[in-house]
């Protein structure tokens, strides 16, 4: 028998961690664990060469606003003994489709305002950042979403980060899970996107996850130097990919 491990305060006895909804105090601990993993040569690449700190600092805000959004879900492993927050999985939980008819926004309004919301985006990004890069990797990302899951119920992973010292220890499988087991409840997919080299691939697909699509900037030079991705090692194009995770059908007991 599988067991699952959900968010009301139960504690796997074993590694001594529990999983639970996030409350705005831990706003601080999230945003240092995202500033600790955004650090890969395509995301320097981006962004440029981002101090931590003051990276986490910025993000505590933002963070502390969506914890407290309905539809936004942090949920964390909490080391028992010190309480301190060891992963976190960000979720947007999942709505209702759009219903054709029922939808009053037309389709240019619903451009226009995409347009709209793309250009304020830009215009938040840092200066240091190489902004074209980010807009078209986000755009990617946005067509690879829309054309995986072609409006369907979801949950969707928007990250996913461990502790250093405490990786390797299933903490992120069982952040995943407790989505994976809703998700079964409801019969509805479970969406996450991740670049193609991304070592965590291997674990989406053991958790249940098929690979359905792929988005891929193919040449960096037209953002950037050869010496600049050279001198961080990066590569001269970025693949990312569309994972989706079916749900299982759930037999009750009679």
């Amino acid at each position: 028998m599988r067991h699952y491990y959900t968010y009301n305060h139960k504690i796997d006895m074993e590694s001594h961690f529990q999983i639970s909804e996030a409350i705005p105090a831990d706003a601080a601990a999230i945003a240092s664990l995202f500033a600790l993993s955004w650090i890969s040569p395509f995301t320097r690449l981006q962004f440029g060469q981002i101090d931590p700190q003051e990276f986490a600092a910025s993000m505590v805000p933002l963070i502390a606003k969506q914890i407290a959004e309905v539809r936004s879900k942090f949920i964390v492993a909490r080391h028992v003994e010190t309480s301190n927050v060891a992963a976190v999985a960000q979720w947007t939980m999942p709505v209702e489709a759009d219903m054709g008819g029922l939808d009053e926004e037309s389709k240019e309004d619903r451009e226009e305002r995409q347009q709209f919301e793309d250009e304020a985006y830009r215009r938040s990004l840092p200066e240091t950042s190489n902004k074209d890069l980010v807009v078209a990797f986000t755009l990617g990302l946005r067509h690879l979403r829309e054309d995986t899951l072609q409006g369907r119920k979801h949950f969707l992973l928007e990250n996913l980060a461990t502790h250093p010292e405490y990786r390797g220890k299933g903490l992120a499988s069982r952040l995943i899970e407790w989505a994976s087991l809703l998700a079964d409840e409801q019969q509805v997919l479970v969406y996450l996107d991740t670049a193609s080299n991304n070592p965590a691939a291997g674990l989406y697909k053991k958790l249940g996850f098929e690979e359905q699509g792929r988005n891929t900037i193919e040449d960096l030079t037209k953002y950037a130097s050869i010496e600049s991705m050279d001198k961080l090692g990066c590569d001269t194009q970025h693949t990312h990919v569309a994972f989706l995770r079916f749900p299982v059908t759930l037999h009750k007991c009679m």
